[in-house]
This record gives C-alpha cells, structure tokens and sequence, in this order.
C-alpha cells in the first residue's frame, strides 16, 4: 500500500481535496481494486474502485494522475483495463481539473449523465420579505408526528429516486431514508409544508461549519406547485442572516428541477462545477 500513498500524495501533492477522494475510494468499506499503468520506472495512472450501498448498479472509479503532465496512451490504456476488468457500468465524477481526462472519456462513448454546479448562496443578497404562513412547521415541529413523518421520508425518496434515473438508487428500506435525511440534520431550520398530515414541500439544512450552512435535499409533491420552495428557503435565508451565517452551500444538479428552480430567485456564485460520466 506504501507505493499507492506515496503515488497519490506526489501527484497530488497541490491538490488535498483529490487525494482525500482517492483515500476515501481506497479504504472504502466496499473497495474493489487498484489498477495501475506502469512503464519500467514508475506508476503512471492508478485507478481506485469502490461500490456505493446507495447506487449499487455501476462501479465508482477514482483516478490519479500527474495533472500537469498527461500521458494519455496511460489514460487510455486504464479506461480500456477497467471497462474489460467489470461488467457493470463505471461511474466517474469530476470537475475542471480532469479536462483531458473528460475529453478521453467521451472520446470512448462515455455518457455525461448530469452536471452539478457547487453554489454559495449570501443570506445577505437574497433575503426578502416572507409572509407568515401556518403551513409551515419545521421538522422539529413534527418529528412527533409520526404520520406526517412518514409522509415526509416517502417524499424524500420519491423526490431523490426521480432525479437519478441514470444511476438508479437501491431498493433500500424506508428507514435507511429516514436516517440519510435525518443525519446531521438542523431540525429547527428545515422547513415543511403540510396540508393535514401530508407533507406538500421540504427544504433541509445541514450545518457545515460555524459560518456556513448546506442546503440539502428540497422537493414538492407536484411539480405544479414548485414555486412552494421560496417560500421555504426564504425562511431559511432569514434564519442565516439572523444566525450570522456567511453563506449556505448548494449542489445544483442539472437532472433536478427542484434545485434548477430556486437557482432562478436568488443571488449566488458558482464555486465549483463537477461532471458526471457513466458508460
């Protein structure tokens, strides 16, 4: 494993975030393999694949590389190992810094499935006046009820399962759900709409650090009542400038309207954009 570290921490000595994925792959507890192309002296490329219990219809694959000095007969001799070593579909995620490794892989028919941007949203910039509405309750305010509760679980894996149709999602039971929405979960600033023991709306918030917020999984029952989440994540944008927040954090994916919705009313930045390819 010595000569795996020491490859993956010269490669990407300037680039932490790349080799903490790649350590993630490697010591996953659903790891598959390790792939390397060599020449007579050293590592070339090494590919790390792991499985995932939430998608478990492709196979995940991480890469590591000199990005400053691509060899690509390297490159293209891993992506031809790794679709004759599994049957199942390969799954990358990438952003910017993987350019000739994009091009490489729509060269070999490799499909990009989706394309998330990694918004800052300023509380300060997008804060505008919400009416009261009684309809909305935080999860603090129904954890208790257990009907509504359900109710709320079902439209999260509804609303999740719909927008990763290329990926498909495991027949997981309800309370994996429960306990994926519920994890690190700011009860008190994620916000529902109920109409009786239904729930029509949600918008979750997950704390990041001390100054910053993510905003999680958001969704309506009806697509026709989409405009529902402002009226959320407006109360959510007011509880942040009354917290001090700096700004909330959100993954837009292109194959989610949800998100492409509240992208159309409030003010933010792209920090990252990042790619995904299955083939």
């Amino acid at each position: 494993m010595s000569i795996v570290t020491n490859f993956t921490d010269k490669v990407f000595s300037e680039n932490s975030d790349l080799k903490t994925e790649i350590c993630r792959s490697i010591f996953s507890k659903l790891h598959k393999d390790i792939i390397m192309v060599c020449n007579e002296k050293e590592i070339l490329v090494l590919a790390s694949t792991h499985k995932s219990y939430w998608h478990p219809h492709c196979i995940y694959v991480r890469l590591a590389y000199n990005l400053d000095a691509v060899d690509e007969q390297a490159l293209q001799s891993i992506i031809s190992e790794l679709k004759s070593t599994y049957d199942q579909p390969l799954f990358f995620l990438l952003d910017d810094r993987f350019n000739q490794l994009k091009e490489m892989l729509a060269r070999n028919k490799f499909k990009m499935i989706r394309k998330t941007a990694i918004i800052h949203i300023d509380p300060t910039q997008s804060v505008g006046k919400t009416e009261r509405d009684e309809r909305i309750l935080s999860i603090r305010q129904i954890r208790d009820n257990k009907a509504r509760m359900d109710c709320f679980v079902q439209l999260c894996k509804k609303t999740y399962t719909e927008t990763h149709t290329d990926n498909p999602v495991a027949n997981l039971p309800i309370e994996s759900w429960k306990d994926a929405a519920l994890d690190g979960l700011m009860d008190e600033h994620s916000y529902v709409i109920v109409d009786g023991l239904e729930i029509t709306a949600f918008s979750l918030l997950y704390e990041s650090d001390e100054k910053s917020w993510e905003l999680g999984w958001i969704g309506v029952n009806d697509l026709a009542r989409i405009t529902d989440l402002d009226r959320l994540i407006h109360r959510q944008i007011e509880d942040a400038v009354k917290q001090g927040i700096s700004f909330i954090e959100k993954e837009v994916d292109s194959t989610c309207p949800y998100s492409l919705h509240i992208c159309e009313s409030l003010k933010y930045e792209v920090a990252e954009t990042l790619y995904a390819y299955l083939k």
